[in-house]
């Protein structure tokens, strides 16, 4: 199980810290040194100008990293553990059930739609200052 999360944890994790820190160093110079010139120190500074700058963007790469997330879970358990999903699609293939197959398939995508549909969620609050265009 651990080599599982471990694939999943690689496949997601590069491109949410990318995207995040890409995030963090868009935020506007002027925005920083607003702050700074009102007397803010670093802790407003992150909480009140950084955070709120690079959200849209941070959340960009967890959308994407959710959905590398699900290959990975996958891949995982097709090739390295065969546990699980990966198990079940592996056997059945081999027997060419292709009603299993198919019944894993639409397992896997609706455990996909749940996890999209759980960042959105989360997404809505974190973003909804943002105008409507710029959050889609």
């Amino acid at each position: 199980m651990a080599s599982i999360v471990a694939v999943v944890v690689m496949y997601s994790l590069f491109i949410i810290v990318i995207s995040t820190a890409s995030a963090v160093r868009a935020v506007p110079e002027h925005l920083t040194e607003m702050a700074h010139l009102y007397g803010a120190n670093e802790r407003q500074l992150l909480l009140k100008i950084v955070v709120p700058a690079a959200l849209p963007l941070a959340m960009a790469g967890i959308r994407l990293g959710i959905g590398r997330a699900v290959t990975g879970m996958i891949n995982g358990e097709v090739f390295i553990a065969v546990v699980g999903l990966g198990r079940v699609l592996t056997q059945a293939g081999g027997r060419f059930d292709s009603e299993t197959v198919l019944a894993v398939l639409l397992a896997v995508v609706l455990v996909a739609l749940a996890a999209v549909g759980l960042v959105q969620w989360t997404d809505h609050p974190v973003n909804g200052w943002l105008p409507r265009t710029a959050r889609e």
